[in-house]
């Protein structure tokens, strides 16, 4: 493809991308089609994968495996002695964030809470390369969707957990299950700022609702309200006990009268829940009546409620409608008695089809006229919504930002705002918080800049990749924005926009590397990723994951494998492709989710399709061929109902590979080794909780790695047992990738909410005294030319000493036979092997004893 062509290719895909955030401002002419959100489908995926095979999560969940890895002894973290897991960023490109709050005695304070990643603080009012630190918890808190202080004590707060959109009875029909982000667990509270926390309103084993808003009583600060998925909730107490007190689904927003705390209003309801609507209470929350009088008759998305600080008899209502492309529709409604009669005030269309999902408003504290919208993009009314000026543009902003920002022009403001507020004091201020993490404007809305120094919250998906050669080159694709590249820094370029999705880079060039966007629209690029062209495999009336696998075959740079309904390989790079066969392969409606190729030979793959069962399909099935996909065997045998997220070839024996499950209630890691004819459970001692990656030490296979909704594990003995791996993450850190970096030996971690991090692999065996039936002693280390290898038995052994290259592959096999007790000494000419590091490894077959062994000529 020309230049011109691969320029071409590449506007093409930032265009679809656009087209897909925002289609009625980019492309005005164009016929806009009736099209599922690409939050819907992202989200849609996140939650099936853990339900499934059910609808809902069970009550239990996330939080019962953590507080089990607690409380057992056996589970407590082995020293490995390996420094923890370092975090490598980005530090200059942020994700999902929910909610903010200032503290009210300290305007430079503010709390930001984000959708997977955790609770965030910023002394500096989110200004500065290092402005945000992450808040421990001491729970594993991902999502957090509400923060509230008391008004009379800043030492005072209260989260509320979970990013849960769509109650179980609410849907769109049956093309669409229900939606949720991460798990709740309910309310937190900390009386010393946040220092420290525990539990009020304990939901750890309702993980399956969330909560959307608290409200504290500005008169008496024991009254709190919380707005959540089972309905409205208080407490006179403080957060100590709590009673439902409106029972209305997917309650998302509240307001208490500030002069009086009797009058209370809620808004109800997404996706249509029963009983959708606004409800005012004027006894305290006892009784309720819903408010209809100049609301729209029928919407199908969330509301969001503000009052007027100057005038709280003043309050306002922004109404999402949209969940397609072509349902669009927003709606501000403006009450000047405190909700009982309501008058439509403005129709602009700010949330389009994300009403169910992103939009909020915020009242300016001077005047009650002007309000700061969010939706899609940013705009601003001052004339109580009757017309909206637009301020922004959406998209993902520059490639490489820096920490600290911009990273956009003035102009521009990450797509999909969740939460605005207006500074406590200066109300040219604003704060933004969108899935590009935060921004504001200290204008009145004529320029806005993000605020996102410090605060790592993308969210990876699976795909990640790591050069072969240089040690600080990785990429990475991120829910909603874009692909992105590590070259050493916290500060990671983007390159690629979109659902990033799975990547790849030639192991014996890292200047070729590949990227995709959602449903497998893959791009090749020459240069380190600066140009591309378009490489995806055809479609031919299958089905596609939204996240979608393709490798690059170790063995050989030129086969790629890329996987739709069916598995289609590429000879050359991507340039062409040809469909697998599919005998014995004939599920073309499951899409596969999860593919890997062997080590040593092209010709073996494993691949694994994702179940649609719910859809009237079938359950999802393990392939494997070992002759380039000519012939195919399904080998689902006993495996789980389930969705297989990552499968990973021993990278010394093909007939050997693992897959990890997702959900919940069966085992999660599976091992063969024999093709996939048998599969054993190995999932031992692990928690019960979704497995998203797996990895293998190619320099000792026995060492297992596996990524899950909690954080890593490890095995030592090839999954006989397993230990955290977690020392440095976060509370809970949502492990969605785990990739070894073999030029230096590190274990790099791509989780769904709080960025990257990398830690160096385990390098000896634990258990040292299954070693002494043989010892091993190499020297010189490094060697130039002559290998002396001694070794002593204990008694008559069938030995073989071989040498591995990083990634695992055999390149010499020194010696192989019966070997008699006693001391043996051997000298081996090397300087046939290219400098590099190797493993060295003597084996009987049962047992083996490895070292890493340096070749310097």
């Amino acid at each position: 493809m020309s230049k011109a062509l691969s320029l071409l290719a590449l506007v093409a895909g930032f265009a679809l991308c656009i087209y897909l955030a925002y289609p009625e401002q980019q492309f005005p002419n164009e016929k806009v089609d009736k099209k599922v959100s690409g939050a819907y489908q992202a989200l849609d995926f996140f939650g099936m994968s853990r339900t499934y095979p059910d609808t809902r999560l069970p009550a239990k969940a996330h939080f019962d495996a953590w507080a089990r890895l607690q409380k057992d002894p056996s589970n407590r973290t082995k020293n490995f002695d390996v420094a923890p897991w370092e975090a490598l960023g980005p530090l200059n490109i942020s994700g999902r964030t929910l909610k903010m709050v200032f503290n009210p005695q300290n305007p430079n304070t503010l709390f930001a809470g984000s959708a997977s990643g955790g609770l965030w603080k910023s002394t500096t009012g989110g200004v500065g390369e290092a402005a945000w630190e992450y808040v421990p918890t001491g729970f594993p808190v991902l999502g957090v969707s509400a923060i509230t202080f008391n008004p009379e004590d800043s030492m005072t707060l209260y989260i509320g957990t979970g990013e849960v959109y769509n109650y179980e009875a609410a849907g769109t029909g049956a093309a669409y299950r229900s939606t949720r982000g991460s798990y709740g667990m309910g309310i937190l509270k900390s009386t010393d700022g946040g220092n420290s926390w525990s539990m009020s309103l304990d939901w750890s084993y309702q993980q399956n609702e969330g909560i959307w808003d608290i409200k504290i009583s500005q008169q008496n600060p024991n009254i709190v309200y919380a707005a959540t998925t089972k309905g409205v909730y208080k407490s006179t107490d403080a957060g100590q006990n709590w009673s439902q007190v409106l029972n209305v689904l997917m309650a998302n927003s509240l307001i208490i009268h500030p002069d009086n705390d009797e009058l209370v209003l809620a808004g109800c309801g997404n996706f249509q829940s029963p009983g959708f609507g606004i409800y005012k209470s004027i006894n305290g929350g006892n009784n309720w009546v819903q408010l209809t009088s100049g609301l729209p008759p029928n919407f199908s998305g969330k509301i969001q409620l503000e009052y007027a600080p100057s005038n709280p008899e003043t309050v306002y209502a922004s109404i999402g409608n949209g969940f397609g492309f072509s349902d669009g529709a927003s709606w501000i409604c403006k009450s000047t008695d405190f909700g009982n009669q309501w008058n439509i005030t403005g129709t602009k269309d700010y949330s389009l089809w994300q009403g169910w999902f992103a939009h909020d408003l915020a009242v300016n504290p001077l005047d009650e006229n002007k309000l700061a919208i969010v939706g899609i993009t940013v705009w601003k009314s001052n004339n109580s919504g009757a017309f909206l000026d637009s301020l922004t543009r959406g998209g993902v902003g520059f490639s490489n930002p820096p920490i600290g920002g911009p990273d956009a022009p003035g102009d521009q403001v990450h797509s999909d705002a969740h939460d605005v507020i207006y500074h406590p004091v200066d109300t040219n201020v604003w704060y933004v918080a969108n899935d590009g993490g935060i921004h504001r404007t200290t204008n009145g809305g004529q320029s806005f800049q993000s605020i996102n120094g410090g605060y790592q919250t993308v969210q990876f998906y699976n795909g990640f990749s790591n050069s072969w050669q240089d040690s600080v080159y990785s990429l990475g694709g991120l829910q909603d924005n874009g692909t992105i590249q590590w070259t050493g820094t916290p500060r990671w370029r983007r390159v690629f926009g979109g659902d990033g999705s799975w990547t790849a880079i030639n192991q014996s060039n890292d200047q070729i590397n590949y990227i995709s966007y959602q449903n497998l629209n893959m791009f090749r690029s020459p240069d380190r990723s600066d140009n591309f062209d378009y490489v995806a495999p055809p479609v031919d009336n299958e089905n596609t994951s939204f996240i979608a696998p393709f490798v690059i075959a170790p063995s050989n740079p030129n086969v790629v494998y890329a996987g739709r309904g069916r598995v289609y390989r590429s000879e050359n790079g991507g340039v062409n492709w040809s469909a697998t066969s599919t005998s014995n392969f004939p599920q073309v409606v499951n899409p596969i989710l999860s593919l890997d190729v062997s080590t040593q030979s092209s010709s073996v793959v494993y691949a694994a399709s994702a179940p649609t069962s719910l859809f009237g399909g079938s359950r999802g099935n393990v392939y494997v061929t070992q002759n380039d996909g000519a012939s195919w065997t399904d080998v689902t045998a006993n495996l789980p109902d389930r969705f297989p997220m990552d499968i990973r070839v021993d990278p010394t024996d093909d007939a050997t590979a693992y897959i990890a499950f997702s959900g919940f209630g069966t085992g999660h890691v599976f091992k063969t080794t024999d093709y996939g004819q048998n599969w054993n459970d190995i999932s031992g001692n692990l928690p019960d909780v979704p497995a998203n990656a797996i990895e293998v030490d190619p320099l000792f296979p026995a060492h297992i790695y596996v990524g899950n909704d909690l954080g890593v594990f490890v095995s030592t003995n090839a999954g006989n047992s397993w230990e955290p791996y977690m020392e440095g993450l976060f509370d809970a850190t949502m492990i969605f990738d785990l990739k070894i970096s073999p030029s230096n030996r590190k274990l790099r971690a791509a989780t769904h909410g709080n960025g990257a991090f990398q830690r160096s692999l385990i390098e000896t065996f634990v258990n040292v005294d299954d070693l002494e039936a043989f010892s091993l002693q190499v020297y010189p280390n490094p060697v130039s030319n002559l290998l002396n290898l001694n070794f002593e038995l204990d008694s008559s052994e069938n030995i073989q000493g071989e040498i591995f290259d990083i990634q695992g592959k055999l390149v010499e096999r020194l010696f192989s036979g019966q070997r008699v007790p006693g001391i043996h000494r051997l000298i081996f000419n090397l300087r046939h092997l290219s400098p590099g590091v190797y493993n060295l490894r003597l084996s009987n077959g049962e047992i083996a004893n490895n070292q890493k062994l340096v070749i310097q000529h």
